[in-house]
């Protein structure tokens, strides 16, 4: 696990800066504290900071084939390298290094730009062709690593983290008005877009390709090529014995497969049945020698500390539990934004930077959960889409009923899932597309508070963007006959992706500890996207062949209990504790200062918060996020050194 970075004149003339990479490199250090490297070439710089997991002893980068016209600095693990590393060796090639990214040197020499398909992994690398003065950029296929880049059309720089790029003093802060709007809904920005202008993050699953005949991005692996037409299917079309055995052996693979490593290795358990699952399979991997860590929180509807013990004294893990209180909490608040170079308004990140910090202390390396609830159909939204499909069926006079506006019209309530919240705004947007209606019930903001955020100065420059284009496009891409695979098929490349997957990223790196995702594994990915729907979702019953596969290797109470998520009491902190920091950073003379958002509007959303008429949790956490970033990144001493 490392970060990278670098610079290249795409004429090949000399840097304007050389020492540019070196700073770029310093900003990174959090990411990889073990050691540093560095490769220079006229017009070419890469520069890298490890964090040591794989070959302790010479495994440190720059890394490179026989010839030395193949260089790489890589991000990340490729987790099938010992089988390449076989194969290029009785292919003839000689090895200078035990590491895992040499192997991607030596593919390069036999298959070009095309070594990414056989890569199974998490990374972001670039790699440089002394012969073709070729340069390659590339991400993994779900994402987990990160790669942003700038181009003036003269030269390019690329970073792990936007942190380093603005060590470029020409690179200028204006923001994305599109990608701002679309932050408030969403609470995230979709790729390739980020909230600088001039700054875009290179997409999952994609390449860049810079060389004499320009730059160019394109795809190396595409996850609609190994969807089925499965949603008109029946069940039986598949025999659902064999596709439970056939899960439960990609998904030991995947566990084991993330057990390589040459220091210390955990787990995360938050007591939901993805990390169970974790922590079963790997107790059958590693009998008695799993560590678990669970965080907890002293309110009650938010802490699943006690289902995480009980998972973890059935597997008999050496297990921690750290509790997050106010004040730890809000010192993590103050912490990461200096590490957030780009908004972000899941509130888990904090849990997530506690329990990194906290783990890191006993290991460098942990096994976390993400990805089971896009690839099986887990998420609450998903059973409301459902419902809504159901209620659509009712004629229209009926639906304007006395019972659909009460409906409709609950209050939002406290605790780690607002029901009243998620009904109201399911109904609200009931008549909406399957995407919009789920972003609208699952985003921060709705479409129609987003519009009136903005002030008349905003409007006025930038008009209005559309918001949901990102989502619209991959809905179109695959043309499923159930919308509801539809929904899976974009969560995982936009909520997957560019939320969770930064959130564990950045929250990871800041501690310098390596989160491994088996769920993401590809030949799981890749198994999972042909299962027809009725293997995800039975009815109103979430994960159904992934729950059955889990049946006699974890208790049913683990297995088949509510949702909770990964949530954070900070509808309730903004009310209270948080309050003079909200009334701070969101104070009038700031928003007219900074001219990008209605004051009023804003101290609406606040006073109908304050009040409990209505919890705006969600959109007001991603506003302040948001707040807190602009006062860091763009006004603060976020930026060049000079």
């Amino acid at each position: 696990m490392c970060g990278i970075c670098g610079a290249f004149n795409l004429e090949l003339h000399p840097l304007e800066s050389p020492d540019l990479a070196d700073r770029m490199s310093a900003r990174l250090e959090h990411r990889g504290p073990d050691s540093r490297g560095r490769f220079a070439r006229p017009g070419l710089a890469l520069a890298m900071r490890r964090l040591s997991i794989i070959d302790l002893e010479t495994g440190d980068q720059p890394l490179s084939d026989e010839s030395g016209e193949v260089t790489l600095v890589v991000n990340g693990e490729i987790y099938n390298y010992r089988e390449l590393r076989q194969g290029l060796i009785a292919r003839g090639h000689r090895f200078k290094t035990s590491s895992d990214g040499e192997v991607i040197a030596h593919l390069y020499e036999e298959k070009g730009v095309d070594c990414l398909t056989e890569l199974n992994g998490m990374f972001a690398l670039a790699l440089w062709d002394e012969r073709r003065k070729r340069l390659l950029l590339a991400r993994d296929r779900a994402g987990e690593k990160p790669l942003f880049y700038w181009c003036n059309g003269k030269t390019l720089l690329f970073a792990s983290e936007i942190k380093a790029l603005l060590e470029c003093s020409q690179i200028p802060k204006t923001l994305n008005p599109a990608a701002v709007e679309r932050f408030l809904l969403y609470g995230y920005i979709p790729s390739p877009d980020t909230a600088f202008e001039a700054i875009k993050k290179l997409p999952a699953a994609h390449r860049m390709i810079i060389d004499g005949s320009g730059v160019g991005v394109e795809p190396y692996w595409q996850l609609k090529k190994f969807l089925l037409d499965t949603s008109a299917r029946s069940p039986g079309a598949f025999d659902e014995g064999q596709a439970r055995d056939e899960l439960r052996t990609r998904l030991v693979e995947a566990v084991r497969s993330r057990l390589v490593s040459d220091v210390p290795l955990g787990v995360f358990l938050s007591g939901g049945v993805d990390s169970a699952a974790l922590v079963a399979y790997m107790s059958e991997l590693t009998p008695g020698n799993v560590t678990s860590f669970t965080i907890g929180f002293s309110e009650a509807s938010f802490n699943e500390a006690g289902y995480a013990s009980q998972v973890a004294q059935a597997f008999k893990t050496r297990h921690h539990v750290v509790t997050a209180d106010e004040e730890s909490l809000r010192e993590a608040l103050g912490f990461l934004s200096d590490f957030m170079d780009e908004p972000l308004g899941d509130p888990a990140m904090l849990p997530t930077y506690l329990i990194s910090r906290f783990a890191r202390e006993n290991v460098k390396v942990a096994l976390s959960g993400e990805g089971g609830d896009e690839l099986f159909g887990g998420y609450p939204t998903y059973i409301g889409h459902r419902v809504a499909e159901y209620f659509l069926r009712i004629p229209k006079v009926l639906r304007k009923s006395a019972l659909a506006r009460v409906i409709a019209r609950l209050p939002g309530t406290g605790g780690a899932v607002p029901v009243g919240l998620y009904i109201r705004r399911l109904f609200d947007h009931v008549e909406d597309r399957p995407a919009h209606r789920h972003h609208a019930w699952l985003g921060a903001f709705s479409p129609a508070i987003v519009q009136q955020l903005f002030s008349r100065h905003s409007r006025e420059q930038h008009g209005n963007c559309d918001l949901f284009k990102p989502a619209d496009a991959l809905i179109d891409e695959v043309p499923f006959e159930d919308s509801l695979a539809s929904l899976l098929y974009m969560d995982y490349h936009m909520y997957l992706g560019d939320d969770l997957l930064m959130k564990l990223d950045r929250a990871s790196m800041a501690c310098s500890l390596e989160l491994r995702t088996p769920y993401l594994d590809q030949r799981l990915v890749e198994f999972t996207a042909g299962l027809p729907m009725a293997f995800k979702m039975r009815g109103l019953k979430t994960k159904y062949l992934f729950k059955k596969a889990l049946e006699g290797r974890l208790p049913s109470k683990i297995i088949y209990r509510q949702k909770r998520g990964f949530s954070v009491p900070v509808g309730r902190w903004m009310r209270e504790e948080l309050k003079p920091l909200v009334q701070n950073v969101l104070a009038r003379e700031k928003l007219v200062r900074d001219g990008i958002f209605d004051p009023d509007a804003v101290q609406r959303l606040l006073e109908e918060h304050w009040s409990r008429r209505f919890d705006h949790r969600r959109g007001l956490w991603a506003l302040l996020m948001f707040q807190i970033w602009h006062d860091r990144w763009v006004r603060g001493s976020g930026g060049a050194a000079g």
